[in-house]
C-alpha cells in the first residue's frame, strides 16, 4: 500500500518501551520548532495582515486629509524621516534688532517672528526652517496652522509663507489695515478704498481674486478667516451722534451682502477672530463678545470697572483675558472663554500678568518672575523660571511654552 503523506511519516513506529526526553538535556541552541506553518495559511496571515494595515492609514488619511498637502508630505520627508533638524537648542539669539511683541507667534507647533528685518520660522531645537529677509517698514504678522501672512500695515506690501518659505509677495491696490490668512492658502486682505472707506479682497491660493466687498459705513481694522476660506469676521467703527460704535460682519464670500451684522455702543473692538467651528470672539475695550454665526446670537463678558491688561486670542481654544481694576495692571484676574462660548470663572493672580495665551483647557501667564499655567478653576497646573526679559509667550502644546525676549527666544517645557 502507498504510504499516506502526512506529517508524522517518516517517524518510527510506536513501541510500549518508548524512551522520553526532557527539554533540560536539550541546549538552548538546540530550541525550537522546525515545522513551518502551511504555506496557505502564512499566506492567509499576510494578507489579513495587510487589509488590517491598509485599513487603519485609510483613516488616518481621511480623518487627516487636511493635513495631507504637497508641503506638509515634502516637509515630512526632507525634516522627519530624513532627519533633517538643524539647531543648537533654546535659548536661541534673534535675527534683526527688535520684535514687537504681536509679531511672535506659533505655526504649525512651532515659533514664528517677523522682527525688524526677517521673517524666521524656528524648530523645536532652535533652527531654522526658514529665514527670509523683508522690507517692510511696519510689518505685522499673522499666524494659522499651515500659513502665515505678513503685511506692511498703511503701507501695500504683504508676503505668504509656510513653515519651509515665502510662497507668494505681492502688493495690494491701497495701503493695507489688516489681513489674515487660512489653513488652505486663501486670504483676505483689508485695505482702504478710492471710492468707499475701506475694501475687503479675498484671494485664492492661487492668488487670484476671488471676492470684493466694500464698506461703506466703517472703517475696518481687523479680518479673521474661517478654516476653509469661505467666510471672514470683519470688524469696524464709526462714530455716531458724538459716540463710537463698532460692528462685527460675518461674510460669506458667495454672497454679495453680509450675512450678519452686530453693532457695539461705546465699545472699541481690538481684534476678534473666526474660530475653528464656525463662531466668533471679539475683544473690546469694555468687554469680550462671543459671537454665534449659527444661531445669530450674541454673548458680552464685561471687564465690569476693570482694565483690560492682556489678552490672546486662539482659532480653536477661543480668548484668554486678563484684566486688573489698576491702571497700572497689578493683581490681575484672569479668565477666558472657550470655543463653545462658555466663560471660566475669574481668579486673582495677585500679580501683574505681562503675557497671557491658552491651549486646550489650560491658560498661560508670564509674570515677571516666571510661568505659570491654570486649570479652569484656576488651580496651578504647571510652573516655571524664565528669564526676566521675557515679555510675550505662546503654547505650542500642554506642556511647551515659547517666550520671545529682548533679543532671545526660550523654550519652556512645563512641569508640576
Amino acid at each position: 500500500m502507498k504510504k499516506r503523506k502526512g506529517r508524522y511519516q517518516n517517524s518510527e513506529k510506536k513501541t510500549t518501551g518508548r524512551a522520553y526526553m526532557s527539554y533540560e538535556d536539550v541546549p538552548l541552541k538546540d530550541y525550537g520548532y522546525n515545522d513551518p506553518a502551511p504555506e496557505h495559511l502564512t499566506k492567509k496571515f499576510f494578507k489579513g495582515f495587510f487589509i488590517v494595515i491598509v485599513a487603519v492609514l485609510a483613516v488616518l488619511i481621511v480623518t487627516n486629509i487636511d493635513r495631507f498637502t504637497p508641503e506638509n508630505i515634502s516637509h515630512w520627508i526632507e525634516y522627519d524621516l530624513l532627519g533633517k533638524s538643524e539647531g543648537d537648542g533654546y535659548p536661541t539669539e534673534i535675527t534683526g534688532t527688535t520684535i514687537s511683541s504681536g509679531n511672535f507667534g506659533i505655526m504649525n507647533g512651532v515659533p514664528v517672528y517677523c522682527s525688524d528685518s526677517s521673517i524666521v520660522v524656528l524648530n523645536s531645537n532652535a533652527g531654522n526652517y526658514q529665514e527670509s529677509r523683508h522690507a517692510f517698514a511696519n510689518p505685522i504678522l499673522k499666524t494659522n496652522s499651515a500659513y502665515s501672512i505678513v503685511y506692511n500695515v498703511n503701507a501695500t506690501g504683504f508676503s505668504i509663507l509656510n513653515r519651509d518659505s515665502i510662497v507668494y509677495t505681492s502688493t495690494a491696490s491701497n495701503k493695507i489695515f489688516s489681513a489674515d490668512v487660512a489653513p488652505n492658502g486663501v486670504y483676505a486682505i483689508l485695505t482702504h478704498s478710492d471710492d468707499y472707506l475701506s475694501k475687503l479682497t479675498v484671494y485664492r491660493n492661487d492668488n487670484l481674486e476671488r471676492y470684493t466687498y466694500s464698506f461703506v459705513d466703517f472703517y475696518v481694522n481687523n479680518v479673521s478667516i474661517n478654516k476653509d476660506g469661505s467666510r471672514a469676521v470683519v470688524s469696524g467703527v464709526s462714530a455716531n451722534n458724538g459716540g463710537l460704535v463698532s460692528a462685527l460682519y460675518v461674510i460669506d464670500f458667495s454672497q454679495e451682502k453680509f450675512m450678519q451684522k452686530y453693532d457695539f455702543d461705546d465699545v472699541y473692538i481690538y481684534d476678534l477672530v473666526y474660530l475653528e467651528n464656525g463662531n466668533a470672539v471679539a475683544v473690546g475695550d469694555k468687554a469680550a463678545y462671543y459671537v454665534n454665526i449659527q444661531d445669530g446670537k450674541r454673548e458680552a463678558y464685561s471687564y465690569r470697572s476693570d482694565t483690560l491688561i492682556a489678552y490672546a486670542l486662539s482659532r480653536s481654544t477661543g480668548a484668554s483675558i486678563a484684566v486688573s481694576e489698576n491702571p497700572d495692571g497689578s493683581s490681575c484676574e484672569v479668565f477666558s472663554i472657550n470655543a463653545k462660548g462658555e466663560s471660566t470663572s475669574r481668579f486673582d493672580t495677585g500679580k501683574k500678568v505681562l503675557s497671557i495665551d491658552g491651549y486646550a483647557d489650560k491658560t498661560a501667564v508670564l509674570f515677571a518672575d516666571g510661568i505659570v499655567v491654570y486649570d479652569t478653576k484656576g488651580n496651578i497646573l504647571f510652573s516655571a523660571n524664565v528669564p526676566t526679559d521675557a515679555r510675550k509667550l505662546c503654547m505650542s502644546d500642554h506642556a511647551t511654552v515659547y517666550a520671545l525676549g529682548k533679543s532671545r527666544i526660550y523654550q519652556v517645557i512645563l512641569k508640576k
